[in-house]
C-alpha cells in the first residue's frame, strides 16, 4: 500500500516553510505600519455562508462536506468572506475597521505552475470607508509588502470595473445583468487562455465574437495613470472620477509602480470598483502575486448595506516562486548559526551549558545529540552553514577558555568563556 497525498496537496518542508514565515513577517511588519488588526477567521463555514455571493456552483469549485449532525460545511475558499462576515456581525465595532490576516485556503481547483488546492494567503481589508484614500493606502501598503520581501520589479496594474461596464452598456448596448457579468469574467481570462478559445466558450454564453472582440480591444488600453483617463476621456465615458483621484493620491504617496489597465477586472463576482493585481514584470509566467479591490455589495449579503470595503489579497506560494527566481529565498536577516562541539563525552555537560547560554541570548545555536566524535561536529557545523564552531576542549577548558573556529575562512582562535556572548553578538547578525 503507497501512502500518498491527494492530488494537488504537497508536505511544507522545512525550508518551503521558512519561506513561508518569512513572507508572513514581511507581511505582518508592514500591516502593524498601517495600524491593521489581526485575526484569523474560522476555517470551516456554512456552505451557505460560502454561497452567499458566489452560488451554489461555488460547491464544485471547494472542498464541502456534511457534518455527523448532517449540516452542510465547506472549507475557506479565501479569507474576504469570513472577515466580511466577522465584521458585519458586529455592529460595536468602529469605523473605519482594518483586519488582516495570513493563514491557509483551500480549492478544489485543477492544479498548475504555482497554483495548489491548499495554499496560504495574507489578506488586509478596510471596512467601513467609501474614500478612495482608503483604495490608495491598500495599493501603498501592497507595494510596500513587496518591497519589505525585495521584489523590486513588481508592477501594479489597476482598473476599475464600473467603467468597463459603462463601456459594455453605452458602446456595446449590453443590457442584461449577466451577459455583462460574464463579459467581465471572459476579459479576466484573456492573460490566462488563448483568444479562440475565449472566444469559442463565450460564444456559448450568449456573447458573440464581434461583441468580444471589441470588449478585449478595450480591454488592451494599459499605460500610466494619466494618459489613460485620458484616453477614457476621449471615448467619452463618465465614470473617471474615482480613478482620477487615485493616481493623484498615489502619487502623493510614491506609489509610482502602477499601470491603468481596463483589462483588469478580477474575477472573483463580489469586486464592484477599482481592482487591481500585482505582477513580476520579470517573471510574467507565475501570474499574479497579488490582487484586491473595491466589495462593496458583499457586506450588504451579511446584512450589512450600510457597510462598505476594500482590501486585498497575495499568495504566498506565487510569492515565493518570484523569491526563488532572484534568489532571494533567504532571509537578509536570518539568523546567524553557531554550533556548539565537545571534544570528548566528559565535556558534554559544560558544552550543553555553554549552547543553553546562547540560546537564552537570543543566539541560534545547534548542538550535537548523537555523540558523535569532534569530527564528526564540526562536519555537521559546515554542512549546517554555521558560522563559528565553538570548540570545549579539555585543556583549554581548564583554562575556562574556548577554541572558536571561523568557518567561512577556517582560523581558529581562542576567547574566555565569560566572554564568549559579547564575542558573537558584535560579530553576527541578529
Amino acid at each position: 500500500m503507497k501512502f500518498q497525498l491527494p492530488r494537488g496537496l504537497r508536505d511544507l518542508e522545512p525550508e518551503n516553510f521558512e519561506v513561508v514565515e518569512r513572507i508572513r513577517s514581511a507581511f505582518l511588519e508592514v500591516s502593524k505600519l498601517f495600524g491593521y488588526k489581526f485575526m484569523e477567521p474560522s476555517p470551516i463555514e456554512f456552505l451557505s455562508t460560502l454561497e452567499a455571493k458566489s452560488g451554489p456552483s461555488v460547491s464544485d469549485e471547494i472542498y464541502c462536506f456534511k457534518d455527523k449532525s448532517g449540516r452542510e460545511l465547506g472549507l475557506r475558499f479565501d479569507l474576504t468572506v469570513g472577515l466580511t462576515r466577522f465584521v458585519a456581525s458586529r455592529r460595536d465595532l468602529q469605523l473605519p475597521f482594518k483586519l488582516c490576516s495570513f493563514s491557509s485556503m483551500w480549492r478544489y481547483d485543477e492544479p498548475q505552475y504555482g497554483r495548489y488546492r491548499w495554499f496560504y494567503q495574507w489578506d488586509a481589508e478596510i471596512f467601513g470607508s467609501r474614500s478612495i484614500e482608503a483604495d490608495a493606502e491598500i495599493i501603498e501598503l501592497t507595494e510596500m509588502i513587496f518591497d519589505r520581501l525585495g521584489l523590486k520589479n513588481c508592477l501594479i496594474e489597476i482598473g476599475d470595473r464600473r467603467i468597463v461596464e459603462e463601456y459594455l452598456k453605452r458602446e456595446m448596448g449590453a443590457t442584461d445583468e449577466i451577459i455583462i457579468l460574464e463579459a467581465l469574467r471572459a476579459l479576466d481570462k484573456v492573460k490566462k487562455k488563448p483568444l479562440p478559445q475565449i472566444v469559442k466558450e463565450y460564444a456559448n454564453k450568449g456573447i458573440d465574437g464581434r461583441t468580444m472582440n471589441k470588449l478585449i480591444e478595450f480591454g488592451s488600453l494599459r499605460g500610466r495613470p494619466h494618459d489613460i483617463i485620458n484616453i477614457l476621456k476621449e471615448k467619452g465615458l463618465q465614470n473617471l472620477d474615482d480613478l482620477s483621484s487615485l493616481a493623484d493620491s498615489l502619487d502623493a504617496r510614491g506609489v509610482k509602480n502602477t499601470l491603468f489597465s481596463m483589462g483588469i477586472v478580477r474575477g472573483l463576482d463580489y469586486y464592484d470598483g477599482i481592482v487591481f493585481e500585482v505582477f513580476d514584470e520579470k517573471n510574467s509566467d507565475i501570474g499574479a502575486l497579488a490582487g484586491g479591490g473595491r466589495f462593496n455589495g458583499l457586506p450588504a449579503i451579511f446584512g450589512r448595506p450600510d457597510l462598505v470595503a476594500t482590501g486585498v489579497a497575495g499568495g504566498v506560494e506565487r510569492i515565493a516562486l518570484a523569491l526563488s527566481k532572484i534568489g532571494k529565498i533567504k532571509s537578509e536577516g536570518d539568523f546567524a548559526l553557531i554550533y556548539v562541539a565537545y571534544a570528548n563525552e566528559s565535556l558534554i555537560k559544560p558544552a550543553t551549558r555553554l549552547a543553553s547560554e546562547l540560546r537564552k541570548s537570543g543566539i541560534r545555536t545547534e548542538f550535537d545529540l548523537s555523540g558523535r566524535s569532534l569530527r564528526k561536529q564540526i562536519e555537521a557545523a559546515s554542512s549546517q552553514n554555521a558560522r563559528y564552531t565553538l570548540i570545549v576542549a579539555p585543556r583549554e577548558y581548564s583554562q575556562k577558555r574556548i577554541v572558536v573556529k571561523d568557518m567561512l575562512n577556517r582560523t581558529e582562535r581562542q576567547i574566555n568563556i565569560d566572554k564568549v556572548i559579547s564575542f558573537l553578538t558584535e560579530r553576527i547578525e541578529g
